[in-house]
């Protein structure tokens, strides 16, 4: 009970701190003041004392806390274990808690030298507090026999844990959620900056202090989302590393808004401009984060993204609405309270004027914004309307950004070459001949080897024009000053990445090929050689692949094993990383010697009480064969026994309820299939949902017996997508260049917002981001 008891005090210390900088706030008085900052603290060190208490639980298998229980085992390596800290929903909340705690240390610091401090720790604290009131309704230390009562009895400890998903089991899984949630956490404190601001009517020297925070949440967050591009393409097999997946695109959305506002951010700081427009981006940052975790935890995208979590329960759904509520009223309502207040400033700069371009390039990435969290939300947008989850085409995504891209890339570049407020034609038209030029002669030159759409080759065009543009600022600045190329190194990041986006997705080839084992395929102009398979870590399957072309011999591994936590086939592909392309290699299947071509088989997902038809048949998932005892026998490591109730009927004959099974004890599975007449059901897969049953699924496989081959194979067959991803490496490129940009800026302007205190800020500027 220790945990919960923690999550409680550090629930209360924080809260006193709220009080405490408010008061401050309100009265000036310095002693409310030390009294914040020591009840912050107070709540930092109980944060971190119960993060480590479940982490020992974690590390020291105690399974009889459902939490430790569904996402960690025994055969878990330590990193992986550790891993599990964050693999649920309790234990993600917990460590998003965790780092907002630890970024208020810094941030009372950094608040207190440049006079936000009992503005700015009231508005964070309370985004720590409802953070801590979900770990209290989310409790990570619950018991099992308080979670499954009079299924499990009290004092009951599992031999072993679920473990966790094999998706999961990536070294990627250690490092790339804690990156994302660090963005989540920071972006935190641009927000609490716009709210401090309202409070203190001070709507001109806020954004010096808040443009590190901004600038570092937006790196952070972006790194996080491209590692996940990267996992995804290094694991999924799929191919690519973005498939416009509603989770991806939820944490997209805020990191679009937060690099708008840093354009706008400048213009503000050189003329007092775009007030209002920067409170709303800063706001919006948060908030589109807040969203992204409801869409992400809430459930409500089950169906529709392979991220989402399970429905986290009645409470938590609604306080995570609550919580988007809160901040936005909180935000916006003291906004329109000081709305008439807010100094309008009058338009100084003509249309050829870098301010102008500043402004065009936001609108864009704002539009951006926008038209994904459409998409992203049409399958909460056509429940409500018309009762039926749908979710949009990838293809709108595609037609609604396209042009936007082209947009950003062209004013990237252009908005680099103009001068502050305005800019001479003619020294701006020269300056347009070389990046031009040497863009055209880009474009024109991909396009003999088939770019293939119009808009695809502007995109190159804008993309060619922003790196050149951008390397020729580059180069002045550096000779300048170089803390002044933050903004041009970023933008050259962003144009490697456009024109790696289009390398590897228009140019890319691929192949499926069936390769018999000691046989030498020819596959996209390489020669490939099934050299067998070998047993590795916990049932996993190597199937070692020789590849050769010019001289040069590589050898990949892609794996398949079949999971116990999935009930179904893995894949994972393996990569040849060259300069200038990648080899990949996704296993498919394997047809063993002696099994011959396999019979007819068709899958199919179904819901509770839905009807489809498979193939002949009509199939309907009645419910599932999952008595209580089976429950408790699944909790105490017993063998378990669960079936699928389906009616089965074929045109012209009787319908049938038959229920195929499957036995699970332990590691092992045996499939109990049933039978209709020629054809063979058996369970593929299983998603029980407990609160609410409609929602509960089956996967089912239907093998027509009458389908068997007579052929035997002689050899073993290994079935895999061969694929060449060329010029790859331009997009992780601009990314590592697009965090230098970053870097560079931070520095910079941390520098800046401590060099005097806000009310002693003037508004000269010189250079870039």
């Amino acid at each position: 009970m220790i945990g919960a008891i923690l999550i409680k005090v550090a629930f209360v210390s924080c809260l006193l701190s709220i009080l405490c900088f408010f008061q401050t706030h309100r009265t000036g008085n310095g002693k409310f003041l030390k009294y914040g900052r020591m009840f912050f603290h107070v709540t930092v060190v109980t944060v971190m004392v119960t993060a480590a208490v479940l982490m020992y639980l974690i590390l020291t298998h105690q399974f009889q806390y459902t939490y430790v229980w569904s996402y960690s085992a025994t055969t878990l390596s330590t990193p992986l274990l550790m891993s599990t800290f964050y693999a649920g929903q309790e234990g993600s909340f917990m460590l998003w808690a965790l780092f907002t705690a630890l970024i208020g240390v810094f941030l009372i610091q950094y608040s207190s030298k440049t006079g936000y401090e009992p503005q700015v720790m009231t508005v964070f604290g309370l985004i720590e507090l409802m953070l801590l009131l979900m770990l209290i309704v989310k409790n990570p230390f619950s018991y099992i026999w308080e979670s499954w009562p009079g299924e499990v009895n009290v004092g009951f400890v599992p031999a072993n844990g679920r473990g966790l998903n094999p998706l999961l089991q990536n070294y990627w899984m250690v490092i790339h959620p804690q990156i994302l949630f660090s963005g989540f956490s920071a972006m935190g404190v641009p927000y609490a900056f716009a709210v401090a601001a309202l409070m203190k009517r001070d709507y001109r020297n806020w954004i010096r202090p808040a443009t590190p925070w901004l600038v570092y949440g937006a790196m952070i967050l972006g790194v996080g989302i491209m590692m996940g591009g990267y996992w995804a393409y290094e694991t999924l097999g799929w191919g690519g590393y973005w498939g416009w997946d509603p989770v991806e695109n939820s944490s997209l959305v805020p990191w679009l808004f937060s690099i708008g506002a840093i354009h706008t951010f400048l213009s503000q700081r050189k003329s007092g401009a775009f007030v209002r427009t920067n409170l709303v981006l800063s706001m919006l940052c948060f908030l589109f984060v807040l969203y992204a975790t409801f869409l992400t935890r809430s459930g409500v995208l089950g169906d529709t993204s392979v991220h989402s979590f399970v429905d986290p329960g009645m409470w938590a759904y609604w306080l995570l609405i609550g919580m988007i509520v809160l901040f936005a009223v909180l935000g916006f309502g003291l906004m329109l309270k000081r709305m008439k207040e807010m100094p309008k400033v009058a338009v100084q700069h003509d249309y050829m004027s870098r301010e102008f371009a500043l402004f065009l390039g936001s609108s864009a990435l704002v539009f951006a914004a926008i038209f994904i969290i459409v998409g992203t939300s049409s399958p909460i947008i056509t429940g409500i309307l018309y009762g039926k989850v749908t979710a949009v085409d990838i293809s709108y995504y595609i037609t609604t950004t396209l042009p936007l891209g082209i947009a950003i890339g062209l004013l990237s570049g252009i908005g680099q070459l103009l001068w502050w407020t305005r800019s001479k034609k003619a020294d701006f038209f020269k300056s347009l001949i070389w990046p031009s030029s040497l863009a055209l002669v880009c474009t024109v030159g991909l396009s003999f080897v088939g770019l293939g759409q119009i808009l695809v080759a502007v995109f190159v065009l804008a993309a060619t024009f922003s790196l050149f543009a951008n390397i020729q600022v580059g180069i002045r600045i550096f000779r300048g000053n170089p803390k002044y190329a933050g903004g041009s190194i970023a933008h050259i990041g962003i144009a490697f990445m456009f024109v790696g986006f289009v390398f590897s997705s228009v140019y890319d080839d691929k192949q499926t090929v069936s390769l018999a084992e000691g046989e030498t395929t020819e596959v996209l102009g390489y020669k490939l050689t099934y050299a067998g398979y070998a047993p590795i870590d916990n049932e996993k399957f190597a199937f070692n692949v020789h590849i050769e072309k010019d001289g040069l011999h590589h050898v990949v591994s892609p794996i398949m094993y079949y999971s116990e936590y999935t009930k179904g086939l893995m894949r994972n592909p393996d990569i040849v990383n060259l300069i200038t392309k990648d080899f990949y290699i996704a296993p498919l299947s394997l047809e063993k010697a002696g099994e011959g071509i396999t019979p007819t088989t068709k899958t199919a997902q179904l819901k509770r009480g839905e009807t489809k038809k498979i193939g002949t048949l009509e199939v309907t998932f009645v419910d599932f064969d999952f008595p209580v005892f089976e429950k408790a026998a699944m909790l105490e490591g017993r063998e378990v026994k669960i079936g699928a109730r389906l009616n089965v009927k074929e045109y012209g004959k009787k319908s049938e309820l038959v229920t195929p099974y499957k036995i699970i004890n332990g590691r092992e599975v045996t499939h109990v299939p049933a039978h209709y007449d020629s054809y063979e059901l058996t369970i593929v897969g299983m998603r029980p949902d407990r609160e609410a049953k409609e929602n509960s699924a089956v996967e089912i496989a239907i093998v027509d017996l009458a389908s068997l081959p007579t052929q035997d194979s002689q050899k073993d067959i290994l079935v895999v997508e061969a694929s060449i991803k060329p010029y790859i490496n331009l997009v992780w490129t601009g990314v590592i260049i697009l965090v230098v940009g970053f870097l560079v800026t931070i520095v910079r302007r941390t520098q800046e917002a401590r060099m005097k205190r806000p009310d002693q800020i003037g508004f000269s500027d010189q250079g870039l981001a």
